[in-house]
Order: structure tokens, then C-alpha cells, then sequence
């Protein structure tokens, strides 16, 4: 994350467009009243992203009254969470390929998978659906998944693997199986836009 720390400097700053990325669009009262901010304070926040071109916004009617402007991330907006630590392990799988044979990558990442699912034993296997995801969304949490619970599914704002995953599609199947081997379910998992949406398979 230093890249979103150095171009938006400022705690404030960086609260806001985090906020924005865990969401599909928030209006400027919902981002103040979810981050304890002043009005103008998340305002003049959210007008220096678009200003930036780090945001867009967009007018919606909620019921009767004024229409509201809803702010999102704009695709450079979303590029500030990218993270050059997969610019380095992209590097080195490339180097391990050339090294070691075309199939040396995959083996790198299904060892990667192996030993990342010692961090999913705290989801209890005997738990409900609910305990498991709230278990769940504590991990991709600190993954850097940036999820929230939404009914019954888990919603991700952020693939910090999501460069791997483009070069390694396989990578992907990985972390599928590792997640329903935790929680002790067939998962499906689907796109939604710049969001990952993870919920139980139909039996």
C-alpha cells in the first residue's frame, strides 16, 4: 500500500478512498456518518479525487427530495491498491519457469496455497455458515481482501493477488479449493464489477 500512501498523503485521504474501494458508490453524508468525519471534511476529500481523476460521481435519486451524488473509485482510482509486491513475485516465478521448467511456477503456487491454509484452521469446521464467514472475512481481511459480509455471501473489494492470478489462472482454482477446504463447502465465486462475491455452492 505505500503507493496509496504516498500519492494521498494524509490519514483522511486515505480513509476516504478506502472507504470508496470497499464499496460501490457512497454519497458524502454516508462516507462522513461511516468514517466519524466532518460533511465538508469527507467534501473536500472526495472533490480532490475527482479533481485527480482518482474518482467519479454521479447523481441518484433515493426516494423523494434532492437527488444525491454518489462517488466510486475511477479505474486510476483503483490502480492507487495495486501492489508492486506482485510486480517482484511475478519476477520471480518468470526466473523460476526459465530455471526450472514451464510447470515450476504452478508447483511454486500450489506450495504457496499448502502452507497459507495453516491461516484458515481458525474457521470452525463444525461452525455455521455465518460463524465461518465472519471467521473467513477476518482473514481476507488481513490479506488485504478488503471484504464485508453482505447477507450470505463475502464481498471482496481487492485481489491483492490479482496480477498472479491473470498470468497463473490456475493460481486462482488454488485459492478456491484452499477457501472450500476451510470452510468445508463447494464455494462459488464470481465478479461483480471491481468486486469478488464469495458464497456457498447450491448442493
Amino acid at each position: 500500500m505505500r503507493k496509496i500512501h504516498r500519492e494521498l498523503p494524509g490519514r483522511s485521504a486515505y480513509a476516504v478512498a478506502k472507504e470508496l474501494k470497499r464499496s460501490d458508490g457512497m454519497s458524502v453524508g454516508e462516507l462522513a456518518e461511516r468514517l466519524g468525519m466532518s460533511y465538508m471534511g469527507v467534501k473536500a476529500q472526495c472533490l480532490a479525487l475527482e479533481k485527480s481523476g482518482r474518482a467519479v460521481s454521479r447523481s441518484t435519486h433515493r426516494g423523494a427530495g434532492r437527488p444525491h451524488l454518489i462517488y466510486r473509485l475511477s479505474g486510476r482510482g483503483q490502480e492507487l491498491f495495486q501492489s508492486g509486491d506482485q510486480r517482484f513475485a511475478l519476477s520471480l516465478l518468470r526466473e523460476a519457469q526459465a530455471l526450472f521448467g514451464p510447470t515450476a511456477a504452478e508447483k511454486l503456487l500450489y506450495l504457496h496455497f499448502q502452507r497459507q491454509a495453516a491461516a484458515y484452521e481458525k474457521i470452525p469446521p463444525s461452525g455455521t455458515w455465518e460463524e465461518k464467514l465472519a471467521a473467513l472475512a477476518e482473514i481476507r481481511e488481513g490479506e488485504g481482501a478488503m471484504p464485508r459480509i453482505e447477507g450470505d455471501a463475502l464481498v471482496e473489494s481487492h485481489s491483492p493477488l490479482a496480477a498472479i492470478f491473470e498470468a497463473y489462472p490456475a493460481a486462482a482454482a488454488m485459492e478456491d479449493a484452499m477457501i472450500a477446504k476451510a470452510v468445508g463447502l463447494q464455494i462459488r465465486r464470481r465478479r461483480d464489477g471491481d468486486q469478488i462475491r464469495m458464497e456457498a455452492a447450491e448442493p
